[in-house]
């Protein structure tokens, strides 16, 4: 389906069409000098022929039959060649301050997906999000185009790789898991108390995935292309490796090559493998080039505990070359002079040594990290490291109340602009500890006890300590100011 050619006649849906998501919220978020969207860009593009537009869905996640029905409607006229809907998160679902509840994009744009689906049109997705996303319909479209967070000119860029002007050679740089339940984590995250506990160890994203055989979605470094390469002639030497890289397609492309290691049997707990290296070539239709990806300091180091001291095993490695974490279709050998001797894992570490974490027990964990690890449950007693948040649980009536306030008011504005505030997230993520430098001084550090006595239930102890505090410190900076006149 893609490239889109000359003449075809695209049906555009999705709000996000018409109106771009194109950053995120938080320190990220600038004031563009323009905005495009893919909906005048379709309608632009030379060689396109707009169909016409539909919105597909309410932005805010509110089930509307008739949205659904419009879009359905418009996709399934007889002068429709591809649907192009735009879907993904919207501006409340991820932000700076919040942790996502879901690894679902909204229902709605689901269930747009599937209704679209009955038309029997070739569906093409342009996906938005800032980070993977479960997709159930995936076997059910043509293509996905995922522009991520694309920026302000974003549109046009994408409108080009959808009609072949660019030849797209993006690689994915995380795991996309089928569902949020394969992710490692998933078991003790979020966290119910204080702190949360990294019990995955070493196996975090592929290095997880790829070592316990689970399957993924997309795998590390996967990226599609409009060319088609393939890799042969691989050796290694002291410095790196080279390997033979042909674009075996008549469309001139770029490819990823990737460099991936495993240990030598018998040795250290580690990964089944770790990207060590990669690079980026063009090639034209039809060449080849020789790549090199070079070995560095640390391609081959893992850190020694026992000695506090980087070590490198000497024995046989395995490298890796292809274009993804999965995809790996050379191997080779190599004798590595390294500094220690294979010392084989302690057999107690249990699920780690297979890299199943999401089995592994408290003992388990214990001998990884050296010594047993309680994760405490919520705090009883607060101190200048709670973020405001938890005050939620406070036994004193007014920290509660401001907590809970303040995470309503939140929510409340969310809900109605859209967007997350992000004052209020920055209030409620903020330890007391930070008043300090927040306030250039104007909360000191005993004005913070004070304050965290209110969270603890002491609260007119508190106010009376904020109170005091805050007289001593006008008369020190008084004092001060003083001081630097006479100077």
């Amino acid at each position: 389906t893609l490239p889109l050619k000359p003449g075809t006649r695209v049906a555009v849906i999705g709000d996000m069409a018409a109106t771009a998501r194109y950053q995120g919220s938080g320190s990220s978020k600038v004031n563009a000098t323009k905005e495009e969207n893919i909906l005048d860009e379709v309608k632009n593009a030379e060689g396109l022929v707009l169909a016409g537009y539909e919105q597909g869905y309410d932005r805010q996640g509110k089930a509307d039959r008739v949205l659904v029905e419009d879009a359905v409607a418009l996709a399934g006229k007889d002068d429709v060649d591809v649907v192009l809907a735009v879907v993904g998160l919207d501006e409340r679902s991820e932000s700076e301050g919040l942790d996502r509840s879901t690894m679902a994009i909204p229902q709605v744009q689901n269930d747009l997906v599937e209704a679209l689906k009955g038309t029997g049109k070739p569906i093409v997705i342009v996906l938005v999000a800032g980070s993977p996303v479960e997709l159930p319909w995936i076997d059910d479209v043509a293509a996905v185009l995922y522009v991520g967070l694309s920026g302000q000119a974003g549109a046009s860029a994408a409108v080009r790789a959808l009609t072949g002007e660019v030849n797209p050679s993006g690689h994915l740089a995380e795991t996309w898991p089928v569902r949020y339940e394969d992710c490692p984590s998933s078991g003790w995250y979020p966290a119910i108390g204080r702190d949360a506990i990294y019990r995955e160890g070493p196996f975090v994203g592929y290095r997880y995935y790829e070592t316990a055989g689970v399957p993924v979605r997309f795998p590390f470094g996967y990226g599609l292309s409009y060319s088609k390469f393939t890799y042969s002639a691989a050796t290694a030497g002291e410095k790196g490796v080279d390997v033979m890289v042909g674009n075996d397609s008549d469309v001139a492309g770029s490819a990823v090559v990737q460099l991936y290691v495993r240990g030598p049997q018998g040795g250290v707990l580690r990964p089944d493998r770790e990207l060590k290296g990669f690079a980026k070539v063009s090639l034209a239709a039809h060449e080849s080039k020789s790549v090199h990806i070079d070995f560095d300091r640390y391609t081959f180091r893992h850190f020694d505990v026992a000695c506090n001291e980087w070590k490198t095993e000497s024995g046989e490695w395995t490298l890796m070359v292809g274009d993804n974490a999965e995809h790996l279709p050379l191997s080779i050998p190599l004798t590595v002079a390294g500094d220690i001797e294979p010392v084989a894992a302690d057999v107690a570490l249990g699920h780690y040594l297979s890299g199943h974490v999401k089995e592994v027990t408290d003992a388990e964990m214990a001998i990884l990290f050296g010594h047993e690890v309680v994760a405490p449950g919520k705090p009883v007693t607060f101190d200048v490291n709670d973020p405001i948040m938890s005050w939620v649980d406070s036994k004193g009536f007014v920290a509660r109340t401001v907590a809970k306030t303040l995470a309503k008011q939140e929510a409340k504005i969310r809900q109605k602009t859209g967007a997350p505030d992000l004052n209020t997230l920055f209030i409620l993520n903020m330890p007391p500890r930070a008043m300090s430098k927040m306030t250039q001084g104007m909360v000191d550090s005993a004005m913070v006890d004070a304050i965290v006595k209110i969270a603890n239930g002491h609260t007119f102890r508190g106010l009376g300590g904020v109170i005091a505090g805050f007289f001593r410190n006008q008369s020190a900076n008084r004092r001060t100011a003083r001081e630097l006149n006479n100077d």
